[in-house]
Parts: structure tokens; C-alpha cells; sequence
């Protein structure tokens, strides 16, 4: 049977590769402004001076792998090859699975992988299934570390958990979180775990820390910047209070209005009801409580935990994919404790394709497949000579088209709305001698008047396989 589980595994991570390279190639807002750009920041020599990309002050080895793998590979390759690595983390999800389930044999590894697969067809994974989004390999990380605590592998397990805070604080609800799942299991390990995870935060994230304090004066610049009062930005913490609960009569809606599409978790519209599967699943739980394991327990407590951080500092449903994928183990588990194996397999297999069927996810925009990822018409940047300066509008995701197509000495800085007004502002004005170009689409421009008038009607077209901008010169 063990044989069996490695062939199953093998064939759900075939099919989250089949999956990415049967869709058009993925080009969401965040890659074609910061996913490539970061990583390539990173191996030429970028981060010395302050970024203005506000809000958005990440670790660039999250993107790293998305970087690699779109340079070494053609396109239709590289998408299947993230598609892969999105497979690892529902492998994981059906492996936690056989721990908890109250079956064995055939029945444990056919329920385990329809727990799998009916939290893989959730929202949130399915919209970054095959895309440059770093959540989903971050999630196995995550999901990784569950997976050690439920095998009394404490250091291990704080490892990845720390190694996936480290690449990126949003990971962090989760960490918390494994902490509780660690204190169910065995309670005397968890300074083995917080070990293991400062060691894994150290290793991936230590560097970038560093980065920030020695820029900004502050390690997690620009969030908690009440405490840390870096001068570079105001004195309060960033939060985005457009996602996430308000008051207590929020959480208790919040599953049903996910079923219905009404929680705002996106800026796109997004619809899935395994959470209020989930609410239901839990009364099963809590009815049957006597009949589970610390595992099970561990499993339940590091999912709700999770999520009530998560909604608690973030909301965002990209950031949930550990919980979203879980909520199939937790769903199956509720059910085996009250039916037959078969009986739990068929009225799972109708609740997955129900489900799949109902669920509504935020589809990235996409574009047709080339012979490279991102093709830019030669000379686009030829008006651009050293010692200028080029911006780029935030308003319009646009860096993809920089890396190797400027003069060497060419200082680019990013420009959000965010900066208005903070210290990053006077420092940006300071910076612009020579000729000032801003790649941009029409107005209206973050960058005018902020910074500068744009001469619209000089401007000249950049073309790419992914989306036009304008190359446009600034006058002050």
C-alpha cells in the first residue's frame, strides 16, 4: 500500500502540471510589477537605495524560484513546472490526512486523496495554480511543518515554519499556529519548535531584515513603524482595512458570505463554500470529540487558529491556502466519524464536485503563449541615456520590461501613492538630475503632479508580448 500512496502522490502532483500547462500564461498585476523585477534586483546588484514601491517592501527570495524557472525553461515548461510545485502542497494536505483519519488500507488512501483534492479545488489555490504567486510553495512550507509536528519532529518543523515567515510575513498567522498544534501534541517540545523556527526566520529572512534596518532604521520596514519610528514613513501601523472581519457579528457571517461570494477577500469577486462546510463539519467534530487522537486535534486546532489570525491581521484568501487546503482533511475527518468508509467516500466525492462546481475563484489575467515569457520590441528604450532617470507609475505594473534594456548607470525608481507626502518623497526629488523618463499608460499618472509633468504627447510606444506602456519624458 505504500507503493500505492507514492503513485498517488505522483499522480496529483501530474495533474496540478497538467493543469498549469493546459492554461494561457500567466500574467497577473503583481509579476509584471514586482515578481520578476525583485529577483532580478537581486542577482544585479539592486536594493542599495530606498525602494518606493510603498507598502509592498518584500523579501525578494520568495520570488526567487519564479525567476529561475521562467529563465531556464519556455514558457508552456516553466507554468507546468509551478504547477508542480503547487502539487507538493496538496501532497502534503493528503498525507496529513492519513493521520487523521480513522481508516486503513484501500479506504484510508482513497478518502485521504479526495480530502486532497476537494481542498485543492478551493478558491484561493486554484487561482494561483500555475501562476507566479509565491503563496502556494509557501503554503507547502507550511504545510510541511504541520506534517513534522504531527510526526514529533519539532525543530524541523519550526524550520519551515520560520523559513516561510522569513520569505514573507504573511506566512506568519500560520506559524502562530503551528505553535498551538505543537502544544497539543506534546507540549514540552515547543522550545525545540520556536528554536527551529528562529533558525529557519534567520536563514531566509535575517538578511533581508538587515537590509531594511540598515535603509530604513527598522527590520520590517514599513509595517509596526509606531514602535521602530523609522523617519522614512509615518508613525503608525500599515494595514489594509479593505479585507478581513469587523466586530463579532462579521466572523460569525463570515463562512456564509464566503459561500455566497460577499466576503471581501480580494479585490476581485471570489466564492467558496467549504468554509461553511467547514462550520458545519465542526459541530460533527465537536459531537465526536472523544473519538479523536491528539493528531486530529493538532490538525483542527492549527486550522482554526490559523484562520482566525489570518482574517484577524489579513483576510486576504491567497494568505489561507494552508487552512483552505485542510478544510477537505478536516471535512472527510467529520464525516468518518459518524459513517462507513463507503459511505463517507461517495458523499465526500458529491460534496468535492459540488463544491468545485459552486466555488468561484479570482482568475489572474492571462496571455496567449510565446517563445519567450516576456518578449519587448528591440529598442524601446533607446531614447534613455545614461545618467537619466527612469520611474515607473505604480498605477501601471510595468518593471517586466526593464531588466537588461537600460544603460547601466540608469537609476529606476518605482512610484506608489503610498510615498506621497513621507520622507520618500523629498529623498526620490533629490535623486532626479539629468533627464527624467516615466514608463506609464495614460493618465491619469501617480506620477503627475506628484513628481513631475508628463509630456504625453512626446511619448513612445513599448510593446510586448504582455501588455503596451509608454515610455514618456517628466519636466519639473
Amino acid at each position: 500500500m505504500r507503493w500505492w500512496g507514492w503513485l498517488v502522490d505522483l499522480c496529483l502532483v501530474a495533474a496540478c502540471t497538467a493543469i498549469a500547462a493546459s492554461l494561457t500564461q500567466d500574467a497577473n498585476w503583481d509579476q509584471l510589477q514586482y515578481h520578476y523585477w525583485y529577483p532580478w534586483q537581486l542577482f544585479n546588484g539592486g536594493f542599495t537605495d530606498p525602494d518606493l514601491y510603498g507598502g509592498r517592501f518584500q523579501n525578494p527570495l520568495a520570488q526567487v524560484p519564479f525567476y529561475l524557472i521562467v529563465n531556464a525553461l519556455q514558457p508552456q515548461a516553466a507554468q507546468a513546472a509551478l504547477g508542480a510545485i503547487a502539487g507538493i502542497a496538496v501532497v502534503l494536505t493528503r498525507r496529513i490526512a492519513t493521520w487523521v483519519l480513522p481508516y486503513d488500507g484501500a479506504w484510508l488512501l482513497s478518502t485521504s486523496t479526495l480530502a486532497a483534492v476537494l481542498g485543492a479545488v478551493g478558491a484561493a489555490f486554484r487561482s494561483e495554480l500555475g501562476t507566479s504567486y509565491a503563496d502556494v510553495w509557501l503554503a507547502a512550507l507550511l504545510l510541511g511543518g504541520l506534517l513534522l509536528t504531527l510526526r514529533e519532529q519539532p525543530l524541523l518543523a519550526g524550520l519551515l515554519a520560520g523559513a516561510a515567515v522569513g520569505l514573507k510575513y504573511t506566512s506568519a498567522p500560520f506559524a502562530l499556529a503551528m505553535v498551538a498544534a505543537v502544544l497539543v501534541i506534546r507540549w514540552r517540545s515547543v522550545l525545540w519548535w520556536l528554536l527551529g523556527a528562529v533558525l529557519g526566520a534567520l536563514i531566509t529572512g535575517g538578511w533581508w531584515a538587515w537590509s531594511l534596518w540598515r535603509t530604513y532604521e527598522s527590520p520590517v520596514f514599513p509595517f509596526w513603524n509606531s514602535f521602530f519610528a523609522s523617519p522614512w514613513y509615518p508613525a503608525d501601523n500599515l494595514t489594509d482595512e479593505r479585507y478581513g472581519v469587523m466586530g463579532w457579528q462579521g466572523w460569525l457571517r463570515w463562512p456564509y458570505e464566503m459561500a455566497t461570494g460577499e466576503a471581501k477577500v480580494l479585490d476581485l469577486a471570489v466564492r467558496d463554500p467549504r468554509w461553511l462546510l467547514l462550520a458545519a463539519g465542526l459541530l460533527l467534530l465537536v459531537a465526536g470529540a472523544r473519538r479523536l487522537g491528539r493528531p486530529a486535534w493538532a490538525v483542527v486546532v492549527f486550522t482554526l487558529v490559523g484562520v482566525m489570525a489570518w482574517l484577524a491581521v489579513f483576510g486576504v484568501i491567497r494568505y489561507a491556502i494552508p487552512a483552505e487546503l485542510l478544510t477537505g482533511v478536516l471535512i472527510v475527518l467529520a464525516l468518518s466519524l459518524w459513517l462507513s468508509p463507503q459511505t463517507t467516500f461517495v458523499l465526500c466525492l458529491i460534496v468535492a464536485v459540488g463544491a468545485g462546481l459552486w466555488t468561484q475563484s479570482a482568475q489572474s489575467r492571462r496571455v496567449e503563449w510565446g517563445g519567450r515569457w516576456y518578449a519587448v520590441e528591440p529598442g524601446a528604450f533607446d531614447r534613455v541615456s545614461p545618467g537619466d532617470v527612469v520611474l515607473v507609475d505604480g498605477q501601471y505594473p510595468s518593471t517586466f520590461l526593464l531588466p537588461q534594456r537600460l544603460p547601466a548607470d540608469v537609476p529606476v525608481h518605482v512610484v506608489q501613492k503610498d510615498f506621497i507626502g513621507t520622507p520618500l518623497q523629498g529623498w526620490l526629488e533629490q535623486q532626479l538630475t539629468g533627464r527624467i523618463w516615466v514608463v506609464t499608460g495614460r493618465p491619469p499618472s501617480q506620477v503627475d503632479p506628484a513628481i513631475g509633468t508628463i509630456g504625453y504627447e512626446e511619448c513612445t510606444r513599448i510593446r510586448s508580448n504582455v501588455v503596451d506602456r509608454w515610455l514618456c519624458p517628466v519636466t519639473r
